[in-house]
């Protein structure tokens, strides 16, 4: 198939997808930053506007099988992009959930904001990441319901997903247009029962 090279891709409320390739952010737990790729090196924090998330076990990457998770998030340059977790991260993003879904909010009504924190160990010294949310506007939140709707399942295509297992889309396509924020956070949801 020819792609015009002159196009720009659809974009859907601005947002720049190019289907079936997110931009691929990375954890280095090593150096304690996030890196676009190997090369383009963004510093410790990164922010982030999820919308759903993978979690499974595998090895891979020269490490053991173990948890991870995959989660699929709009960026602040507004590309649709992903961005892989394991070990104590996993663990913080799903207190995140936790602490978000105890007061009747989702993760994806939120801006989610990952930073690198320094931890020492017999092996010696890695990062993990810890995250801190703060409320979305309702228009964005809109936005990303909208988008979201526009690209269905389709959207979340896991590199990792065995052809048994679902992505899990933040459930926003379930939402009527809400006025207000609360109305809008007290009606969405995410499974938990997943992890």
């Amino acid at each position: 198939m020819f792609i015009n090279g002159f196009e720009l891709p659809e974009s859907n409320n601005g947002i720049v997808y190019f289907p079936g390739s997110p931009r691929q952010y990375r954890a280095d737990c090593k150096a304690g930053i996030f890196k676009i790729g190997e090369t383009d090196m963004l510093g410790n924090s990164l922010t982030m506007e999820v919308l759903g998330y993978y979690p499974f076990d595998k090895a891979m990457f020269g490490y053991p099988r173990q948890p991870w998770i995959e989660v699929f998030f709009i960026d602040k340059e507004n590309a649709f992009s992903n961005i892989l977790f394991k070990t104590e991260s996993i663990t913080n993003f799903i207190e995140l959930m936790r602490k978000l879904a105890l007061n009747s909010q989702t993760i994806s009504t939120q801006i989610i904001t990952a930073k690198t924190a320094k931890r020492s160990s017999e092996q010696g010294t890695y990062y993990a990441v810890e995250f801190t949310a703060t409320d979305n506007k309702v228009e964005r939140i809109q936005q990303l319901l909208e988008f979201t709707n526009s690209q269905g399942k389709e959207l979340c295509v896991s590199r990792f997903a065995d052809n048994n297992q679902e992505i899990q889309l933040a459930q926003l396509e379930e939402l009527a247009p809400a006025n207000n924020q609360e109305e809008l956070i007290n009606n969405s949801h995410l499974k938990l029962e997943d992890f």
